[in-house]
């Protein structure tokens, strides 16, 4: 037996080598065996005797740590790569985003600026329309209904421009939670259903109410009672005569969970993702009721978001919806 080298297989060989060899690994130690044959010079395709075995023997060590470092470096790289690629990505999102908010905060400015503007005028319209409905003998009798149609356009003018600062307001201000104080929801949903029972009964709506005491939010009282305002006034808008209104309160974990259920219209399955759209109103609200700008529910779904809170509807066509207020209970 011959070697040559330092690194060595200390095995025996194994019984049955094939003519092509055999390769062997035990621990970090690779091996090749081959059987060595003599060949008749007269036949050379005959095989003649076995002379002996070569075996070739290496450490894979060498290998494996180059491997490692190989596989080390990849993933260097590569997380290296996606880095770079993805503060990139950030950084020319917002180049490319810039006039886009730059677009948007000036539409915003110029939505409560406008709405600011027309205040004024459009109060000194309702003024002089109030001073004329006062003096019913001076107007002619085929000016009543005008007169009237005028007093309600704008009305609903004044609504209008009411909620648009109220929403540019929100927009562009973060929550002050400095005025904020524990409102007992109870008892403003309660002092809501006392108010908007007069209109129910003359639409001939039965309202109704379940409340719990104890159960409290942190939170700004006037955003806090526009928001179910905008809820109820909806609910008895579309809500024929004979239906019901339900208003309730209960407390689920660390949260305040207000519902308002009528058996109005509904909504259909393909608009619902769109109620809480500025200006979004369904297709048989606009047929049916001309009342309403669409931004009662964007309103309610901005003052809930600034409470911390979640608002969800569930409702199908011509049975009734019903919206869930989830606020957190005061700490």
């Amino acid at each position: 037996m011959v070697r040559e080298g330092k690194v060595f297989l200390q095995t025996s060989l194994p019984s049955d080598i094939p003519q092509h060899g055999i390769l062997i690994q035990i621990g970090n130690i690779r091996s090749f065996t081959r059987p060595a044959y003599a060949v008749s010079k007269t036949h050379p395709n005959k095989v003649y005797q076995i002379l002996g075995y070569v075996r070739a023997t290496e450490s894979t060590v060498t290998l494996e740590a180059e491997l490692r470092r190989l596989r080390w470096s990849l993933i260097v790289g590569v997380l290296t790569v996606s880095g770079l690629a993805a503060l990139g990505g950030i950084w020319l999102t917002c180049e490319s985003l810039k006039p886009v908010v730059q677009s948007f905060d000036q539409l915003k400015q110029f939505t409560s600026d406008a709405s600011h503007e027309l205040r004024n005028p459009l109060t000194a319209i309702r003024a002089s329309i109030a001073v004329m409905q006062s003096h019913p003998e001076r107007i002619h009798p085929a000016d009543v209904e005008k007169l009237n149609s005028m007093a309600m356009a704008s009305a609903q003018m004044s609504q209008l421009i009411d909620n648009l600062l109220l929403l540019a307001r929100m927009d562009r201000q973060a929550p002050d939670q400095s005025g904020w104080r524990y409102i007992a929801l109870d008892e403003l949903l309660e002092d809501l259903v006392n108010l908007y029972s007069d209109r129910a009964e003359q639409s001939q709506i039965s309202l109704k109410f379940q409340l719990i005491s104890g159960v409290e939010v942190n939170g700004d009282a006037s955003q806090l009672q526009q928001l179910f305002m905008n809820l109820l006034t909806n609910a008895l808008q579309y809500t024929p005569s004979g239906g019901t209104v339900i208003v309730s309160l209960q407390r689920i974990g660390t949260y305040a969970l207000v519902t308002i259920q009528d058996t109005g219209i509904g909504i259909a399955p393909e608009q619902l993702p769109h109620i809480f759209d500025r200006f979004w109103r369904a297709d048989q609200a606009r047929s049916q009721y001309g009342e309403g700008s669409g931004l009662g529910l964007a309103i309610a779904k901005t003052i809930t978001q600034r409470h911390q809170g979640d608002i969800t509807v569930k409702s199908k066509l011509g049975e009734g919806s019903c919206f869930y207020v989830k606020l957190p209970l005061a700490r």
